[in-house]
């Protein structure tokens, strides 16, 4: 399930926020920029966290998961404040913020629920690069161990024949 709400994220912010240049997993990325060699920004990482999974009938099961979308540009210094001439350009990050969410909150598949967003944290501390981190959650269903109609008509025929 994790690789299709992947792949469902990524084609859905590559088409809605054109301004996000590089998608891929988080990998603690930021932990080790200045030993490697950077991606291009802005960027979107997807981070799935721990989520607890509910077992249904006939070998389905659900979840709600968590994803944590990490998206990394750089930062716009200015200096003089709320009366700078540059600070639109600034802040211009927040719209970027507001074009994922947008995006986020129109996305639902086959198995899963429309995203929505529980947390939000802006991270200044690695230097020329501004972090966000967007927490949403989505209630999925498991279906890769789904038996098929036949099999669970038959169990049934066989619980009701007392075998």
């Amino acid at each position: 399930m994790r690789k299709k709400l992947f792949y469902a994220i990524a084609q859905h912010i590559k088409k809605q926020v054109p301004g996000i240049k590089f998608i891929d997993l988080w990998n603690e990325h930021l932990a080790e920029i200045t030993n490697t060699t950077a991606w291009p920004v802005p960027s979107l990482f997807v981070e799935f966290e721990q989520y607890d999974v509910r077992q249904l009938a006939n070998h389905v099961c659900m979840a709600d998961v968590p994803v944590r979308l990490h998206i990394i540009t750089r930062t716009r210094n200015y200096s003089a404040g709320f009366d700078d001439k540059r600070l639109d350009d600034a802040l211009d990050y927040f719209d970027l913020i507001d074009q994922v969410h947008a995006a986020m909150v129109t996305l639902a598949g086959d198995n899963f629920s429309t995203f929505m967003l529980t947390a939000s944290a802006t991270n200044h501390n690695h230097a020329e690069l501004l972090e966000s981190i967007e927490r949403y959650v989505t209630r999925a269903q498991f279906t890769a161990g789904a038996r098929p109609a036949k099999q669970v008509i038959n169990a049934k025929l066989h619980l009701a024949q007392g075998q």
